[in-house]
């Protein structure tokens, strides 16, 4: 396979090349974890200890096997494409229009909770204005970072902001102190009965949804294609790279499970953001509430600035597949079709649901997470598909192994998918 416009060499073959070469992974991973994250650990934390803890280290092992399959398209492919919205919609026709409609609409969505999520950090961190005006501040930084849509700049970004956050949470969890005996315990499959608003089975889709990442899946291969990891020789890098990113999440997650099962387990259940503040300042004092804030805010900040980076380049990508002479009429790249920069604003307009009396937040961003799963599944079947067609991947089409994987992944997320939603419903109109 020739080398591929925009490829870098791979890295030595010792591992501090491959720890500095690391940059998709950590993007990704901070992209996944936002705002609905630390609302569900906490909420799972604070309702029922550590008993669900296991739900963490299983959902990741099924993202890394979904996420892992995905970073094969760009790699070896032979249509010597590094785009895996173009991989998909070779599947069928259809699916050009289903992918342009859903990341436009996924978009504008999911910085609704995100951005939210940024006001509210910013005003407990700062006061002096409505979370409103907090969350306006948090999209202009966004704007001002992804606009241009330089890749090297996020990536710059997000592991200064990574390694902030793990200072954050460390210092948090040895001020709140762990309870080691009963967090191994944790991982003991363990169902326990409903506390608080939410029953066990709801929290447990939930956070298996959040955690397996539906659509945002998809934003690890155009990590990889603007990182220039685009042969097969990248291989080896991309997947050490992931499953950092991987561990990442898990140690976040873990984290914030831990600091909400010590703090507010056995008291009322958490119904918004502030009261998980409130609880860590009466357990460790006054640096309680920054702690939990700053974690929010790096969170928050970086699904904002990940997803939307990573979205403006799909959906242009999308639409220059429906639409081929849209590429030809705009040959500089991707960045370089104004429809980009419209996507950025588009998703950066959803600070309108930061408004006082937007929708409950925890109660949306714990719903919400179970309703993407229809689209998760849609990507799961055309994924086993394209990875399958010899005409798309050459010899490099999936071993029984990998379609026994995926399968399972499709299995799980059909099943969490008709469980949440049929909860979700239950407890929307009870």
């Amino acid at each position: 396979m020739t080398e591929r416009p925009g490829a870098v060499a791979p890295p030595a073959n010792n591992f501090l090349a491959y720890l500095r070469a690391f940059g998709p992974g950590i993007v990704v991973a901070l992209s996944w974890v936002g705002t609905g994250d630390l609302i569900d650990n906490s909420v799972a934390g604070g309702n029922y200890g550590y008993a669900l803890l296991w739900v963490l280290p299983l959902s990741l092992v099924f993202r890394f096997v979904f996420v892992n399959a995905l970073g094969k398209y760009p790699l070896y492919n032979m249509q010597q494409d590094p785009s895996i919205v173009r991989g998909i919609a070779r599947t069928h026709p259809a699916f050009g229009w289903l992918m342009l409609v859903s990341f436009v609409l996924y978009t504008h969505i999911l910085l609704a909770f995100t951005l939210s999520g940024v006001g509210v950090a910013l005003e407990g961190l700062f006061g002096g204005l409505p979370t409103f005006w907090w969350s306006v501040i948090g999209a202009l930084s966004v704007f001002a970072v992804t606009l241009k849509g330089a890749y090297r700049l996020i990536e710059r970004i997000f592991k200064v902001v990574l390694a902030l956050m793990v200072l954050t949470f460390v210092v948090g969890i040895a001020l709140v102190g762990i309870n080691w005996g009963e967090l191994v315990k944790g991982f003991a499959f363990e169902l326990p009965a409903q506390q608080g608003l939410f029953d066990s089975g709801l929290v447990a889709s939930s956070l298996v949804l959040a955690t397996l990442g539906s659509m945002a899946n998809l934003f690890y291969p155009e990590f990889l294609r603007e990182k220039g990891w685009t042969t097969p020789a990248h291989r080896r890098v991309q997947q050490y790279d992931l499953l950092f990113g991987t561990m990442v999440v898990l140690f976040l997650g873990v984290a914030v499970w831990a600091i909400g099962a010590e703090v507010l387990f056995g008291k009322q259940g958490v119904s918004e953001a502030g009261d998980i503040a409130a609880a860590l300042g009466a357990a460790v004092g006054p640096v309680g509430p920054y702690i939990f804030y700053l974690g929010l805010l790096g969170a928050a900040w970086t699904t904002v600035a990940g997803s939307l980076f990573a979205l403006a380049k799909m959906v242009v990508e999308a639409l220059h597949v429906v639409r081929p002479g849209r590429e030809e009429r705009y040959p500089g790249g991707r960045t370089s079709d104004p429809a980009y920069r419209w996507v950025i604003v588009w998703g950066l307009l959803a600070v309108v649901w930061s408004l006082p009396h937007a929708p409950g937040f925890v109660a949306l961003v714990v719903v919400s997470h179970v309703l993407t799963s229809p689209f998760l599944l849609l990507i799961v079947i055309a994924l086993i598909v394209m990875l399958n067609r010899a005409d798309i991947m050459g010899r490099y089409t999936n071993s029984w192994k990998e379609n026994v994987g995926l399968g399972l992944v499709a299995a799980f997320v059909a099943v969490a998918a008709v469980q949440g939603i049929g909860k979700a419903v239950g407890e929307l109109f009870s």
